[in-house]
């Protein structure tokens, strides 16, 4: 029975399973396959790994500096994996920051990350974006994931930039790959950057789709934060 089921989508019911189960419950409910993709689960994990901040560190983002943020975002990806039980791989594939990929064969690389500080430097030739989405189009289950920092007074222009890279490139693949693309948002006071909030999107071919906020400081803040925008 089991040499005639292939398995096409791994993030996906089986269809005999959920026919099954239609059957059982014919007079009680209907039944829908829901699609758990992987990439989406390891990126909301990181962000829960993300957010538990080190202990010399309060919720304004203070007194690590990005050196330290750096080394938070590793471990967090490598606290991501381990808790998945994925292959989470640093400095590969062409300079690559991380790749996530299972155990087994199939379906393989499922994430490419990259993580920058300084956000405008994420466009051009070889640099983060073009080497994110060279890279997902060699891979047929793959997501990408951008982390970046920007300044709260910078957000929405820098969004539409990725959106309109994203959204304008051509894929030879059957399914076109996401970005989630996920920014800690800061305002500049003094000489120390404050983090205000982070923000995630996974951004499609054809739809922008926004996640909720997870926020750094009070809510007051954050809320006077987002209406001046």
């Amino acid at each position: 029975m089991n040499d005639q089921i292939v398995i096409k989508d791994y993030d996906k019911p089986l269809e005999c399973n959920i026919k099954r189960l239609e059957r059982s419950l014919v007079d009680i409910s209907p039944v829908v396959g829901v699609q758990h993709r992987l990439s989406e689960i390891f990126i909301s994990l990181f962000l829960a790994n993300f957010a538990d901040l080190p202990p010399s560190s309060d919720r304004s983002g203070h007194p690590l500096n990005r050196s330290n943020w750096t080394h938070h975002t590793y471990f967090a990806m490598r606290s991501t994996a381990k808790t998945l039980e994925v292959i989470c791989t640093f400095e590969t594939m062409g300079r690559l920051d991380a790749i996530v990929e299972s155990v087994e064969n199939y379906p393989g690389i499922v994430l490419l990350a990259e993580w920058e500080t300084n956000s405008s430097s994420i466009f051009g030739a070889h640099n983060e974006l073009e080497k994110l989405w060279t890279g997902v189009n060699e891979h047929e289950c793959a997501d990408a994931f951008l982390f970046t920092y920007c300044p709260v007074d910078t957000l929405y222009d820098f969004t539409r930039r990725v959106v309109e890279y994203w959204q304008s490139r051509k894929t030879t693949r059957q399914n076109s790959p996401s970005l989630f693309l996920t920014i800690v948002a800061y305002r500049r006071v003094g000489k120390s950057d404050h983090f205000v909030f982070i923000r995630t999107l996974e951004i499609g071919p054809s739809v922008v789709s926004l996640w909720h906020d997870l926020g750094f400081v009070a809510a007051e803040e954050y809320l006077e934060c987002i209406e001046g925008l």
